[in-house]
């Protein structure tokens, strides 16, 4: 006669104690509370309508013919990327995200947290292109002053 080793786990008892019917609709309740928080949890990561970076992500949505993007519409939502501040590479990666997606038939809000890797947008971005085109005027200003201090020096040299 053998007997069986007690080391091994017993499949004829539940690891837990049968649950009541009421305390198995309080945890089936709870289990659904949970994913509904955690579904409200991944809604939440979208992002600010007026951050560049989803601003791009949306524009090539808009551009996209299926999962395709035209060569002529890659170029302008480049050339988008760069009025926005983005880096040329960091926007690549936005449109490549957003395609991705669209080839997997998933709605763009789900690109979100993917997107949120990209690093944002310095918020002084803007005012770097501001502060360029100050020191485009400061240097037309000079160029002009200089021609108008040459012009009087030669006023003065040849009637003065």
């Amino acid at each position: 006669m053998r007997t069986r080793p007690t080391s091994r786990l017993r499949l004829d008892r539940p690891p837990h104690p049968l649950r009541d019917a009421r305390s198995e609709k309080l945890f089936r309740q709870a289990v659904a509370h949970e994913m509904l928080l955690a579904r409200e949890v991944g809604r939440d990561r979208g992002f600010d309508p007026t951050d560049a970076r989803w601003q791009l992500a949306t524009q090539t949505q808009q551009a996209l013919q299926g999962a395709v993007l035209a060569y002529e519409d890659r170029r302008r939502l480049l050339a988008l990327a760069q009025r926005l501040g983005i880096r040329e590479f960091d926007a690549n990666l936005i449109l490549a995200i957003v395609q991705d997606r669209a080839r997997r038939g998933e709605p763009l809000e789900t690109a979100a947290p993917t997107i949120a890797i990209v690093p944002p947008v310095p918020s002084d971005a803007n005012l770097a292109s501001v502060g360029a085109r100050d020191h485009t005027l400061l240097w037309i200003g000079a160029v002009i002053a200089a021609m108008a201090v040459d012009a009087a020096l030669i006023v003065w040299l040849i009637f003065g």
